[in-house]
């Protein structure tokens, strides 16, 4: 992201990043005091779910400085507001408990964070693209990324390729999702620490969480709800890859297999005709409209991340998602932590704690405090509910297609299953008109 700046705006930049501080963990103060970089620097230890406030009584400047103090001993990470270690959370405590141990292991380590916002212009992908080109020397260390954010944040440069990654996969203690989730473009760029699913959440009394396939057209749910509306949904892309279609060839140019769509549009179709799709899945915008509809009893089932659906309490359960396949497939997302481009930057130091993030034992005990799924199926025991389904749930998942790749064909794809959920046209049709505008958009490349 090109940010162009007048001068006097990356001046006061600057000078307000001067005066930013973050949490920071020492080996002798674990709540953070900043008492060795900025001894009279006082923190709100109390406080969570906000953006910290600046709180250290600093002199105004007088001269524009010319660079942010370094301190190679000092890891900073950025992180969402779900993360925050001061939230008074048992997955906070646990979290904020092994930051120490690190640092106990350690000394002379400092560890800083700050809460970056998940969206929006204040969001972390943001902040760091805008600081990168303002104030390079203000960047952190280590950033927290969700996986759409990792992709953007390598295209952007804004993050550094880890060649010990593939290393650190020698074990069997991560599931197969887990060991791509970091990667882009086959190059490896962060480690996993948690991950979240699509499922199937259910108030109907199923005697099973088997996997039950969409074709032929299930009986056990009623009407399977999903946002038909949302222009970037996934789950056209979820049955196509679950009936073992391809979207990138040999070479990575994406691709659409005409077998493999006239399987989706025709599961579409029966589906439809029979009530469990109908065009009123159209009205969803996201899956907060549907999610919002089933705990509001609106709907029977809806096809949604599971984060939400372990909090339920009301007697509704979880299940494979309904897919083309003979097995269960879906898609993951998670979190990985990334080391930033940035040249005052100790790596060793900083992939040291990488590394202690995504510890096997810290990840057992946090995982089961969250409402994530583990990235290592050494953390599923732990964990409430069926032990066996979550596993067999995890080792269904893989990532999510590239943003670059369902570019190709998401706006037509989206479109075509939408006409069958209105019964415009057959499944032969759809297939025809999605493979004549994929052609024409790939020709116009």
């Amino acid at each position: 992201m090109n940010n162009k700046q007048a001068p006097g705006s990356v001046r006061i930049a600057l000078i307000s990043l001067l005066m930013m501080i973050s949490f920071t963990f020492s080996a002798c103060d674990a709540l953070g005091v900043l008492s060795e970089l900025m001894p009279d620097a006082e923190t709100n230890a109390g406080s969570s779910g906000e953006t910290k406030q600046d709180t250290a009584i600093m002199p105004a400047p007088t001269a524009v400085p010319t660079q942010i103090p370094i301190d190679l001993n000092v890891i900073t990470f950025w992180i969402e507001p779900q993360f925050d270690l001061e939230a008074d959370s048992p997955q906070a405590e646990i979290f904020r408990n092994h930051v120490q141990e690190f640092i106990d292991q350690n000394p002379g380590i400092k560890v800083q964070f700050r809460l970056k916002d998940a969206e929006g212009a204040n969001s972390l992908l943001n902040s760091l693209s805008i600081t990168a080109a303002a104030a390079p020397d203000a960047l952190p260390t280590l950033v927290l990324l969700s996986r759409r954010d990792l992709e953007q944040a390598a295209m952007q440069g804004l993050i550094r390729p880890i060649e010990f990654y593939a290393t650190s996969f020698d074990n069997n203690d991560w599931y197969p999702f887990a060991k791509k989730i970091g990667l882009y473009k086959n190059e490896a760029y962060g480690l996993p620490m948690a991950a979240d699913v699509l499922v199937l959440a259910t108030s109907n009394s199923i005697s099973t969480v088997g996997y039950i396939p969409l074709s032929p057209p299930p009986r056990q749910f009623g009407q399977i709800s999903f946002a038909a509306g949302d222009p970037e949904t996934l789950l056209p892309y979820l049955w196509y890859q679950s009936a073992g279609g391809r979207l990138v060839d040999e070479t990575g140019q994406p691709i659409l297999e005409r077998d493999i769509l006239l399987e989706l549009f025709t599961s579409i179709a029966e589906n439809r005709r029979v009530g469990n799709f109908s065009s009123s899945l159209t009205q969803y915008l996201s899956s907060a409209d549907t999610w919002d509809a089933f705990v509001g009893g609106e709907i029977p089932n809806t096809i949604n991340w599971a984060n939400k659906a372990l909090l339920l309490t009301d007697g509704s359960r979880i299940t494979f998602i309904p897919a083309l396949g003979d097995g269960p497939f879906t898609y993951a997302d998670g979190w990985v932590w990334c080391l930033v481009q940035k040249d005052t930057t100790d790596l060793d130091l900083n992939i040291t704690f990488m590394q202690h993030m995504a510890s096997p034992d810290f990840l057992a005990k946090w995982t089961v405090a969250t409402d994530l799924l583990p990235v290592r199926p050494s953390s599923i025991e732990g964990m409430d509910g069926d032990h066996i389904f979550l596993d067999k749930l995890l080792l269904s998942a893989d990532i999510i297609p590239s943003e670059s790749v369902r570019d190709a064909s998401n706006a037509f794809l989206v479109d075509e299953m939408d006409a069958l959920l209105f019964g415009e046209y057959s499944a032969e049709v759809a297939v025809e008109n999605v493979i004549a505008k994929f052609e024409e958009g790939q020709t116009s490349e």
